[in-house]
């Protein structure tokens, strides 16, 4: 059952909203029961029908937004900026910042807020750390900030892949693209790019499996969820978070599924910064054919100037208004 309550806040005031998902355990069985269980080996590893628009504000350089299903995510790259001196030393390489808040609109539990956005911001510096060529600009640093519109699952690997996007268009250095992609196993069911709200059966209700103080290791039921952040082309892990209690067989199963996921992300990616490359040399193009039609303009205009003079090349092109009535 749905518990509404009433939270005061400055942006909400006074709105009813979704504290929790479920209320009691049981709540989590009935949603589980009512699911169309995946299968326990996932034959079609395939990402969620993705959106991905590059350059989406004019008003910053890198900017991309991402709809991963029901996920919505837009990320902001600003140019690096020189370190203030108060706060600078001397290192090796660049500072590297990802921001990470919630839309007003975008989650119910208003009070978890502040702790989901820190947790997020952390979590997404340290896969993007790897990925941009921090060397290339020293005493430097770098903002990435990125807004969630919407959270039905996956958000931290489409704030990834939302951010390697926004990079590209900025025109920052980076090693490889980067992809992420999140699985989950729950019951022995592995769900692929979970929603919300399995995410959230998950957590809630995970203590409720087979596990107490008698039980073996052998009993104890699996749960857990991991993120994989990769670059294809090196073949390597940017970041891997895993939560959860999974046997190492299990983990590796799922590593190879969100890698596998993330291959097939990277070739959509591909095709979407090929695309934005080629929109932007034909705009290129347009606007220089534009400039040189502007040039000839001008020079016909001065050579009539010098032909004619500046009286008689007025007077040449004062053309009479055919509505106007001569007195």
């Amino acid at each position: 059952m749905l518990r509404v309550t009433q939270t005061k806040n400055s942006l909400l005031d006074g709105a009813s909203i979704a504290e929790e998902l479920y209320t009691t355990p049981k709540d989590g069985e009935d949603f589980f029961e009512s699911l169309d269980k995946p299968e326990k080996e996932p034959t079609k590893l395939a990402p969620r029908n993705t959106f991905i628009r590059p350059g989406v504000l004019t008003t910053v350089r890198g900017s991309a937004y991402m709809e991963y299903g029901n996920t919505k995510v837009l990320a902001i790259v600003a140019p690096p900026k020189e370190l203030i001196r108060a706060s600078a030393r001397r290192m090796n390489m660049g500072v590297l910042n990802c921001y990470v808040n919630f839309a007003a609109f975008a989650t119910g539990d208003l009070e978890s807020v502040a702790e989901r956005e820190r947790h997020l911001g952390s979590m997404l510096t340290k896969a993007m750390e790897p990925v941009v060529c921090r060397t290339e600009f020293l005493n430097f640093q770098l903002d990435i900030r990125v807004l969630i519109l919407d959270d039905d699952g996956c958000l931290l690997s489409t704030a990834i892949n939302c951010c390697g996007v926004a990079l590209v268009e900025c025109g920052i250095s980076t090693y490889d693209l980067i992809t992420a992609s999140t699985a989950c196993i729950f019951r022995d069911h592995v769900f692929l790019n979970p929603s919300a709200k399995v995410e959230e059966l998950l957590w809630k209700h995970r203590g409720n499996s087979n596990t107490n103080a008698t039980s073996s290791t052998s009993s104890v039921q699996e749960h857990g969820l991991i993120i994989t952040a990769s670059m294809d082309t090196f073949e390597q892990i940017a970041q891997c978070q895993q939560c959860g209690y999974l046997s190492p067989a299990t983990y590796v199963k799922l590593l190879d599924y969100t890698l596998t996921i993330n291959k097939s992300l990277r070739q959509l990616i591909r095709g979407v910064l090929t695309k934005r490359v080629k929109e932007q040399h034909e705009l290129d193009l347009r606007e220089k054919a534009e400039s040189a039609l502007e040039d000839q303009r001008l020079e016909d205009i001065i050579e009539k100037l010098k032909k004619q003079g500046l009286d008689e090349f007025i007077q040449s092109n004062i053309k009479e208004d055919p509505y106007v009535k001569r007195i």
